[in-house]
């Protein structure tokens, strides 16, 4: 089941109009939504589909399948959509964010970010290619990326082709056979700063962020070093 992706183009679409296109035991397809619906360590949308009546929507599945409590409207149900919006925006501050520290680790210290970065509601934590991890080095990238935050660059998403993704190391930041199955790339540019292939949700200027705050580190074996973030 296809569903025209808003939230790719424009991460800011709160409410959208769509109509339902098919049902199972747990939820709805629509053909249009600005749910998103979790990967690359971002979590699902959450929030609610006005119809005959209001359906909380709980989850997302990987194919777009809005997860619904109880009862669920009829197929060919012309539905209004309701992003959980306080929630969504934090996580975009966030997701912002780790691309600022990746930016900031990648450029002075040539490390790439590894699998294993997690963003949550409220915190967020990535995995550095370190052999070794220092409190002052970390308090060091920290720093860095909040002075890079305080500059406001803008921040924004388009497509490029898989020959130049594969012609532009710089953009593989995670393991490059997690977009074998894509024909375009999706990359998220902080101008004049950094450029990731990313699918995710993004603000659209660095002081929207806020200030970054370290809240722990740790080893998780070699090469694989753990930062915990939050946001004041």
């Amino acid at each position: 089941m296809l569903t025209e992706p808003l939230y790719l183009q424009d991460p800011y679409i709160r409410e959208f109009d769509a109509e339902v296109m098919d049902t199972d035991d747990h939820g709805i397809y629509l053909d249009r939504s600005s749910f998103y619906p979790g990967g690359g360590g971002q979590p699902c949308d959450t929030g609610w589909i006005l119809g005959d009546k209001k359906y909380r929507v709980v989850r997302m599945e990987r194919d777009m399948l809005h997860i619904i409590e109880g009862e669920k409207p009829k197929i060919g149900t012309r539905v209004r959509g309701f992003i959980d919006w306080e929630r969504r925006y934090r996580i975009m501050r966030l997701h912002t964010a780790l691309h600022v520290i990746s930016g900031v680790t990648y450029r002075r210290y040539g490390r790439d970010i590894i699998t294993g970065n997690q963003i949550y509601e409220d915190k967020a934590r990535l995995d550095l290619s370190f052999e070794n991890l220092t409190r002052e080095l970390v308090e060091n990238i920290i720093e860095e990326s909040n002075r890079v935050i305080e500059k406001g660059y803008e921040v924004r998403w388009y497509y490029i082709s898989r020959e130049e993704f594969e012609e532009r190391p710089e953009l593989m930041r995670v393991d490059p056979r997690l977009y074998d199955r894509y024909e375009r790339i999706r990359v998220v540019e902080i101008v004049g700063f950094d450029l990731q292939a990313d699918g995710g949700t993004h603000v659209r200027n660095l002081r929207e962020v806020g200030k970054i705050k370290m809240e722990r580190y740790k080893s998780k074996g070699k090469n694989k070093k753990r930062i915990y973030i939050t946001l004041v």
